[in-house]
């Protein structure tokens, strides 16, 4: 799971939880003294492992409003929280992502358009997780919901409001990468494409193309749906359609080349 961290599209990052992890994972295995939950054995963390979407924040479905900032209303829009077991040689691993823009830009200083934080994980209790944040967060806890026939629920308390994720997949549901390569028609790479990926399970993802013109993302098998946007100066051929469909398939990692006109 640690490798198939997801990253949602609108989200805007000022620093990438995918270095953190590595930057700190040394220091983050000798740190703690075991690897193994006193509440928990491997089997309960695989048990609730995976990766969770933001349903709800204070009871209500999202995009939902929260408290305003210096006269900034803001928009609880989408979040990812990321759970991963202990393996052989990593503690249990987790992070997370909220995002709540606002709507005055360029928002002021002081506005919270949302947050992340990376860490170690534990159980505190049967129905409550301890995480330790890597990022100067500290240690809090969350509560945990597991219901039959429903998928584990966790649910943070963040600066007064509570944001509830539900678990869209497990860590070992079988998955593969999707790569697409953006060239003009003289076959040169085309850099500051915007990407969207909509996974079978309904998790969306993207990004945007580098100078390489490539860009991949990891999801569930089966159909994926993707849309891009050109950068200034391309436009989209006719025979191209847009979005269009691949299969994801177990293990497996295939490019789709997409040929965009240079005008």
């Amino acid at each position: 799971m640690r490798s198939a961290t997801t990253k949602i599209a609108e989200q805007l990052r000022t620093r990438s939880l995918r270095d953190v992890r590595r930057v700190a994972h040394i220091s983050l295995t000798f740190a703690l003294v075991s690897c193994t939950s006193i509440f928990g054995d491997h089997d309960d963390q695989e048990r609730i492992a995976g990766l969770y979407t933001l349903r709800s924040v204070n009871g209500v479905p999202v995009p939902t409003a929260i408290a305003p900032q210096l006269g900034c209303n803001r928009i609880a829009q989408k979040g990812i929280f990321n759970v991963s077991p202990a393996g052989p040689d990593v503690v249990p691993e987790y992070d997370w992502t909220i995002n709540t823009p606002a709507d005055c830009q360029p928002a002021p200083a002081g506005v919270d358009q949302g947050a992340e934080d990376v860490g170690s994980w534990d159980f505190q209790t049967s129905t409550r997780l301890v995480f330790s944040s890597l990022m100067g967060k500290g240690a809090y806890s969350a509560n945990l919901e597991e219901s039959s026939g429903n998928p584990p629920a966790i649910t943070l308390e963040r600066d007064g409001s509570s944001y509830r994720f539900v678990r869209l997949m497990r860590f070992d549901d079988p998955q593969g990468v999707i790569f697409v390569d953006f060239v003009d028609q003289f076959g040169q790479p085309v850099a500051g494409v915007v990407l969207s990926f909509v996974f079978a399970n309904g998790l969306e993802a993207g990004g945007t193309t580098p100078e390489t013109g490539e860009f991949g993302n990891r999801g569930v098998v089966g159909e994926c749906t993707i849309g891009f946007t050109p950068p200034e100066g391309y436009s989209v051929p006719a025979s191209q359609a847009n979005p269009f469909v691949v299969t994801v398939f177990d293990g497996q990692a295939p490019h789709v080349r997409v040929t965009l006109t240079k005008v």
